[in-house]
């Protein structure tokens, strides 16, 4: 029994998938948590662009509006969970004697 029509599933759908959502083995920490945080930033402003565009009557969606301000959210708390799971590995290590 063979499973290379598995193995064709996989490779197709790592190729399908963009450069940059498959980070490399030497990706620099600093690098993707700044990132991160740029992303964060642009989905903040695009979330508070929509909102401003909603409340000054402008003809946008409310599901647009709805939906990038969940994104803004998600990627906030992602970003603070990293956050906290960064300093608690910090005091794990202070903690450690020697």
């Amino acid at each position: 029994m063979s499973i290379d029509a598995i193995a064709a599933l996989g490779a197709a759908s790592l190729a399908e998938a963009p450069a940059s959502a498959i980070p490399s083995p030497r990706a620099d920490f600093g690098a993707v948590v700044e990132r991160g945080v740029a992303s964060a930033n642009e989905a903040l402003h695009a979330a508070d662009q929509n909102v401003r565009l909603l409340a000054s009557g402008q003809e946008i969606a409310t599901h647009d509006v709805m939906i990038s301000l969940e994104d803004a959210r998600m990627q906030l708390m992602l970003l603070s969970e990293v956050r906290n799971r960064v300093v608690e590995a910090y005091q794990e290590l202070s903690r450690m004697q020697l």
